[in-house]
């Protein structure tokens, strides 16, 4: 009878726990920073010509893509900027007069957010829906003006985040460059995201020969990009825009709703408005014999149990397949 009673006790604790490892165990994960261990965003105020003349060629040099926050009111070498953009830079909004926030009623809301923003789009061909605040300076208003035609903004100091805090995405962290600061800081800042598996988020004024804001030294700047080449490996190094954008579609879809139907797995979300068309997310499928589509379209593996979806889709199925087949085994 004790033996029975054993016998029965450990059946029921190895099938608990069998159930509890299933739990515990989510239908897909999104892999966070596009698959890479941590995000860098270089990201640039003002329009100062010296990131035409210097930044930006070098950017391109080592295949860099950078965040241009431009003041639309003084504006210089417009068709420069316009080629910046084609050639794969973010602009950005920073405003009509670069003004301060606190002395902006609703009216200069609207011709310092809106007005900028629209001759930044025509500018540049592209959406224009990151915006950084002139001098770091926020209010409410302002705030819920940027919330209607922009997904992210820029703020002023603060940490890295990690993939899984829970970020105010009209004020997201940047750590500011400065004159006075060696190398050594810059590659430490890149060295704790790594570590943390986190973003971070440079703010760049000027760079030497330029008499604006906080120049940085020449080569200090080229070092930099040099440390983020040798870190490519592990590090997203993309604009603020397509990081942010990646990111918060991260969160969505975490959040999202699964129906399961059989076999199958339904996983909805909502799209927030406003938000940029084309954004995709990696995704992978926990479970074996697993098949992932989207609009009826089966998705090719990238790696092993990995698949890049569509944000824009809202959705996308998980099918428990009948039998064994390549889903799920990487196709070359």
């Amino acid at each position: 009878m004790k033996r029975e009673i054993k016998i029965i006790l450990f059946c029921v604790l190895f099938l608990r726990a069998v159930f509890m490892l299933n739990a515990a165990e989510p239908l897909f994960t999104v892999l966070p920073w596009n698959g890479y261990k941590a995000a860098v965003s270089l990201t640039f105020d003002d329009g100062d010509p010296v990131h035409l003349d210097f930044a930006i060629p070098e950017m391109k040099k080592r295949g860099i893509k950078g965040t241009f926050f431009l003041v639309s009111n003084s504006l210089t070498r417009p068709d420069e900027w316009k080629q910046a953009a084609a050639d794969g830079m973010e602009i950005g909004n920073h405003s009509a007069t670069h003004g301060r926030a606190n002395e902006l009623d609703e009216a200069r809301q609207v011709k310092e957010v809106d007005g900028s923003g629209k001759f930044l789009r025509e500018l540049s061909g592209q959406d224009v829906m990151t915006y950084a605040y002139p001098f770091c300076e926020i209010t409410d208003g302002l705030k819920r003006r940027i919330e209607k035609s922009c997904f992210i903004a820029r703020g002023g100091s603060g940490t890295a985040y990690t993939a899984d805090s829970e970020p105010d995405w009209y004020n997201i962290y940047s750590q500011a460059a400065m004159t006075n600061y060696a190398v050594d800081i810059y590659r430490e800042w890149i060295d704790r995201a790594l570590d943390a598996g986190a973003w971070q988020v440079f703010l760049v004024h000027a760079i030497e020969e330029s008499n604006r804001y906080q120049p940085i030294p020449r080569k200090t700047f080229t070092d930099i990009l040099d440390y983020l080449l040798e870190k490519n490996k592990d590090v997203w190094t993309a604009s603020f825009g397509e990081i942010g954008a990646y990111w918060k579609a991260q969160k969505v879809i975490e959040q999202a709703k699964t129906i399961k139907n059989g076999r199958a797995y339904s996983v909805k979300w909502k799209k927030p408005v406003p938000f940029p068309d084309g954004v995709t997310v990696l995704i992978k499928i926990n479970g074996k014999d697993m098949s992932l589509s989207q609009a009826g379209k089966k998705i090719s593996v990238v790696s092993q149990d990995v698949y890049r979806i569509s944000f824009d889709a809202g959705e996308f199925l998980v099918k428990k397949d009948a039998k064994n087949n390549t889903a799920g085994k990487l196709i070359k």
